[in-house]
């Protein structure tokens, strides 16, 4: 009986260590979870850049003011924007006490049809916009990107309307 158990025993501390254990060999584990050897190698080596949003001042048109809303792409990758609509872009207006006097995109219809616009290395991507006219005064300008999931390319800036 002692037998019996000490057998018993044995297999199941032999089953319990084969099932710790992996059958992948370290290579391929690396490969998982940090791309190729040989990307790693050139990710701790070269520093990334960002996908850099800016608002740039242009000439008036008309008496209104433009600007030219711009992404450019300064990571190593190509950047695929998808969008849903015709609309690539929205901002809004704010007065000085927060309240949005003008929105682009309301009382606006788009097409309704999906895109994609790829952005490769060093490449920009850019759209002009126009304000309305306003009163004279201080407002805030916040422009953003319209494409899935992509919120963190909005830009903010402060405008003085003579």
């Amino acid at each position: 009986m002692k037998q019996l158990i000490i057998a018993l025993t044995g297999a199941l501390v032999l089953g319990g260590l084969t099932g710790c254990g992996t059958t992948q060999d370290p290579e391929q584990k690396e490969m998982e979870t940090n791309g190729t050897p040989e990307s790693n190698q050139a990710e701790k080596g070269i520093v990334a850049g960002s996908m850099e949003p800016s608002l740039i001042e242009q000439e008036e048109k008309n008496g209104q003011p433009v600007y030219e809303y711009k992404i450019k792409n300064q990571t190593e990758k190509e950047k695929t924007f998808v969008f849903s609509s015709g609309q690539t872009i929205d901002f809004e207006v704010k007065d000085q006490n927060g309240a949005v006097v003008y929105r682009e995109s309301e009382n606006k219809m788009y097409t309704q049809a999906i895109q994609e616009i790829t952005l490769k290395q060093g490449e920009e991507f850019s759209r002009n916009l126009i304000l309305p006219k306003l009163d004279s005064g201080s407002y805030t300008l916040t422009v953003w990107l319209t494409a899935k999931g992509e919120s963190q390319y909005k830009v903010t800036k402060d405008i003085i309307i003579p």
